[in-house]
């Protein structure tokens, strides 16, 4: 590592630590506040506001979190990863309900105004419960986290189905994460793995988040030796595939 790039990575980490207090301490007064309004009657415009800064609070806490995860991973070292068997199935369960509670428009389905239309996130889990990978969990999870949270984020339909599937094939495990979203156009696939780019036209620039996820995901994926694919269809969506050896 250079000067330049030891420098980068404590000055990250610093700007995350600085960070984190603040928002542990907006994230648990607005919670406290928010359990109160609703136990004593507050008015609905003070209810929804205190709603709304929890609920912001706890997406800028996960992205201060991406941010430490994305430094970790760029300063690590393939020799000295600590590895671990890891059970695939609960793992991916995990983060597809963390990534509904934070991205997703509910965590529960609901119908919506529009009569026979299911509004909500659906996540499908295809992986054997006897499935294991060797590697460094927390790393692991941030890659998955990531790839479910972006198949939410990048989808604007009512009713968001997205696809899990988790195989050992031959010499190599691999983990599919496929989605019905607005896809990806081919000059931008090959940036989107390029730290702080973010495909945004859709959006109008709406779409929260560093431009980090996928530059750690293929940082991960470089120190397993392993490696991330991607086929998208703009308008019909993406499936991202990461592909560990065994």
């Amino acid at each position: 590592m250079t000067n330049n790039e030891a420098l980068s990575a404590k000055a990250l980490t610093l700007i995350s630590h600085k960070l984190r207090t603040p928002l542990s301490i907006i994230n648990g007064y607005s919670e406290a506040v928010l359990s109160q309004a609703e136990k004593e009657n507050f008015s609905p415009f003070t209810t929804k506001a205190l709603g709304e800064i929890n609920k912001q609070g706890t997406r800028m806490s996960a992205l201060v979190d991406k941010l430490m995860a994305f430094n970790q991973a760029m300063t690590a070292d393939a020799s000295s990863l600590e590895k671990q068997t890891v059970t695939l199935k609960p793992l991916i369960k995990e983060c597809a309900t963390k990534a509904i509670s934070l991205e997703g428009d509910e965590a529960l389905p609901t119908q919506s105004k529009e009569k026979g239309v299911k509004r909500g996130t659906f996540i499908e889990i295809d992986c054997s419960t006897q499935l294991t990978l060797q590697a460094n969990e927390p790393m692991l999870r941030s890659c998955v986290c990531e790839l479910l949270a972006n198949a939410i984020k990048f989808n604007t339909k009512l009713e968001k189905i997205i696809k899990v599937q988790g195989v050992h094939h031959g010499d190599s495990i691999s983990i599919s994460v496929r989605d019905y979203g607005i896809g990806i156009r081919p000059q931008d696939v090959a940036k989107i793995f390029e730290p702080f780019y973010q495909v945004d036209d859709y959006f109008t620039g709406q779409v929260t988040g560093w431009g980090l996820g996928l530059a750690m995901v293929q940082r991960i994926l470089d120190l397993h030796h392993g490696s991330i694919s991607v086929v998208s269809d703009r308008g019909l969506g993406s499936i991202f595939t990461l592909s560990f050896p065994v």
